[in-house]
């Protein structure tokens, strides 16, 4: 029985409608002001806002920044594709409004939960070409997928939902290229140029999970649907993808080996326990949120989809299967199992072989494999409902119906309902509160699946309730978990005395922030230099090893750092305050200390150890008896027995890629600059390019002569080039071939034209 006449416009229209009445709903608060999201400002607050501000910033300045000076002494910015910096969302907000406001990464969060659900209803929608899903499935599936949990567990990872929003589209062409009589290589293409987006967004796992995805089902269409050529349209996907963002993706990649997760030692981290699948059908009952959640173990997504989305994949897979229409659901039910399974990690024996089958597999968060099962579950609950309106039962199956209904409620409400009475009993009413609100949804959603049943209900209308039933179950239950009614930027101290003063003493020297009442990378929006930051997993592995051995603020590798400013709160003194002493006091909120140990962030130094690696070198600057102001000690270098003289150092740029300084010294000696040693850096010496030694362990220094020198040293990669030359002839073919065939389409356009304008004529005549 086919639904009631469609009209596609009118509907498509609708749909796409409804979903933005459901994302103004959950987001009405931060929409209208009135409250911020995440809770507690998260990723997006302390993290991404600082470092997009930045990006916007260096691109207004005409640069673009390749390295990050103002944060952990030095980092690369390039390589670290958390920046998103050439994303096209990112890129057109950070050239139109450098000086953009918080506010406005939050409607890119929001942005992003809209267009995943929009690609959803536009990837069921067009799933298959001999028959279109009618609008209303494909509404529900876009419903379950925006707001399912993973968007709703990282909502203020704006890099992760970005890159995840694009999924659906990118398998929906994907799917196109596998099935397609034509344009098979076209439709292969553009999955690539929507990979390759979604990889700019900074994600590298969710970039890796959408790869796995179509992976999936490349092999899936190789097996079972005996469609070869999947294999060969996914290395053309991926080639396509990896070529548009090779000038993000080949400095990301080139770099990750030098950071703090440049080991895959711990890829079981953040795997979903067992007793975390209660998450999937009540996710209050553990609590949800970063406030609300008590579990005993760490807090990652459970892949909660909505009750009613649980519902139809269960009638969509059993319907289909028995109707041996198997061919339908199939890759979706696996994709829903085996992701799920994955998503335990080490709690279930899948994981484990996988990581002993491919011992350096690049991930680490198992957890998030949910993302995969979800879309797979959202799919299902389409063919669900859209089995329900096309299939005829006899009186057997009614009563089949209502006993699996009356049996899966059972089963999913009882076990829970005992497990609450063994668990914390100050816990008991939440759990209670979650156990009933399940039975509740179950039982709403099953009357509805049985009044269609027994055509007591239009399919219309069974899909427009299910539809709502689920839009309030998501809402209702997500809304309040990631919204919160504190301002998360004012730790950004905009307008404060005391950051007044640190702008108004320029120079190299660095600050050091010691209080919770200003954001670690606040530095970083205001170009001051600081040695920290708010914590990055892609921290170079040799700098975070040497500040986490400094010993205490004042001590000699603290001061080789040039920190001359440290940050304190109002009644916590951040070291002795002997030597780091009050200057400026006037803030409401901190106190600015000197330290009167600082060194300069550049010396010429007449005395230098030699060492023949990074173990030697840790272990002498850490002796009682070093002293980083006379001393230097060199990775391969040549040693250096002096009496000090005095070397003038003249600073002629320091610019965020590169740098020029001029020295004079009367004997041999090397010139340190008390910023982080990168393999990627280059250096010369009078216009002569010289070699860059390790210094101090993390730090780089150069070799000199006697005589006056000028010193340059830049920050150029060879992955940033070569990815930059890639992209770059990648785009402009794509450009290229695009504007070749719209030529071509507007030549037949005209042809038909003025051949239709000839018919007459020759009629006439």
């Amino acid at each position: 029985m086919p639904w009631p006449k469609l009209r596609p416009k009118r509907d498509d229209a609708l749909a796409i409608a409804a979903l933005t009445l459901f994302v103004a709903i959950f987001f009405w608060p931060v929409l209208t002001r009135q409250a911020w999201l995440p809770h507690g400002g998260g990723d997006l607050a302390s993290f991404l806002y600082p470092m997009y501000r930045f990006a916007a910033q260096s691109l207004r300045s005409g640069q673009i920044p390749l390295w990050n000076p103002y944060l952990y002494a030095g980092a690369p910015f390039i390589a670290d594709n958390q920046s998103g910096l050439f994303y096209p969302p990112n890129l057109l907000l950070f050239l139109l409004n450098p000086r953009f406001s918080y506010y406005a990464l939050e409607l890119l969060v929001i942005g992003h939960i809209w267009w995943a659900g929009v690609g959803m209803y536009v990837c069921v929608r067009h799933l298959t070409w001999y028959k279109p899903f009618p609008p209303l499935p494909a509404l529900l599936a876009a419903t379950a997928f925006m707001f399912s949990d993973l968007f709703i567990t990282h909502i203020g990872n704006l890099n992760l939902i970005a890159a995840a929003a694009w999924l659906p589209l990118v398998f929906l062409l994907f799917h196109q290229a596998v099935h397609a009589n034509q344009w098979r290589i076209g439709w292969a293409v553009g999955s690539g140029v929507l990979l390759g987006i979604a990889t700019l967004a900074g994600h590298g796992q969710m970039t890796f999970l959408l790869a796995v995805l179509l992976g999936s089902y490349a092999l899936y269409a190789t097996l079972f649907e005996r469609r070869p050529a999947a294999l060969l349209l996914l290395i053309v996907t991926g080639l396509t993808a990896v070529s548009l963002s090779a000038l993000s993706l080949f400095p990301a990649l080139a770099g990750v080996r030098y950071t703090v997760r440049g080991s895959f030692g711990e890829a079981s981290n953040y795997s979903l326990p067992l007793r975390g699948l209660i998450g999937l059908l009540a996710p209050n009952f553990y609590g949800r949120g970063a406030v609300g959640f008590w579990g005993d173990w760490p807090r990652v997504e459970a892949g909660y989809v909505g009750v009613t989305t649980l519902l139809l994949a269960l009638v969509g897979s059993t319907g289909w299967l028995r109707a041996k229409q198997w061919h339908k659901p199939l890759f979706f039910l696996l994709t829903a199992i085996v992701f799920m399974l994955l998503a335990l990690g080490d709690n279930a024996p899948l994981y484990p072989l996988l990581l002993r089958l491919l011992p350096n597999f690049p991930f680490q968060v198992p957890a998030r494999f949910v993302l995969l099962a979800d879309f797979a579950l959202a799919m299902l609950a389409a063919y669900g409902l859209q089995w329900l309106y096309e299939q005829n039962w006899g009186a057997w199956e009614k009563r089949l119906g209502l006993g699996v209904a009356v049996v899966t409620t059972a089963t999913a409400v009882y076990p829970l309902w005992q497990l609450h009475l063994t668990l914390e009993a100050q816990r008991q009413p939440q759990m209670r509160g979650a156990v009933w609100l399940l039975a509740g949804l179950m039982l709403a959603g099953w009357l509805l699946i049985n009044g269609r049943l027994h055509h007591k209900i239009s399919a219309e209308k069974t899909a427009v309730l299910l539809t709502l039933l689920l839009a309030a179950d998501l809402i209702g239950l997500g809304r309040s978990v990631e919204i919160d009614p504190n301002n998360p930027v004012l730790g950004f101290a905009e307008d404060s005395p005391a950051l007044q003063f640190l702008q108004a003493d320029p120079g190299l020297h660095r600050l050091d922030i010691a209080t919770g009442a200003w954001q670690p990378s606040l530095p970083q929006m205001n170009q001051l230099y600081s040695i920290r930051g708010v914590f990055n997993p892609l921290d170079l592995a040799n700098y975070s090893a040497y500040i986490n051995a400094v010993g205490y603020r004042g001590a000699p590798l603290y001061n080789l750092l040039g920190v001359k400013y440290v940050v304190g709160g109002k009644n916590t003194p951040p070291g002795d305050t002997t030597f780091i002493i009050p200057v400026f006091d006037a803030d409401p909120n901190v106190i600015v200390y000197l330290n009167t140990r600082a060194l300069p962030r550049a010396l010429v130094l007449h005395s230098a150890i030699a060492v023949g690696s990074d173990e030697a070198a840790f272990d002498l600057i850490h002796r009682d008896e070093f002293d980083p102001a006379q001393t230097v000690v060199v990775k391969n270098g040549q040693p250096l027995s002096q009496t000090p003289t005095p070397a003038p150092i003249e600073i002629l740029q320091y610019d965020l890629n590169q740098s020029r300084f001029r020295v004079t010294t009367d004997q041999p000696a090397y010139f340190l600059l008390s910023d982080i040693y990168h393999p990627d850096w280059r250096a010369s010496v009078d216009g002569q390019e010289t070699e860059i030694f390790a210094a101090d362990y993390a730090l780089r220094a150069v070799y000199l002569e006697p005589g006056s020198h000028e010193i340059r040293f830049w920050f150029r990669p060879v992955s940033w080039q070569l990815g930059l030359a890639l992209t770059a002839v990648s785009w402009l073919s794509l450009l290229l071939y695009g504007w070749r065939k719209m030529a071509a389409r507007m030549t037949r356009i005209k042809s038909a034209v003025h051949g239709s304008e000839k018919k007459p004529l020759d009629r006439f005549s």
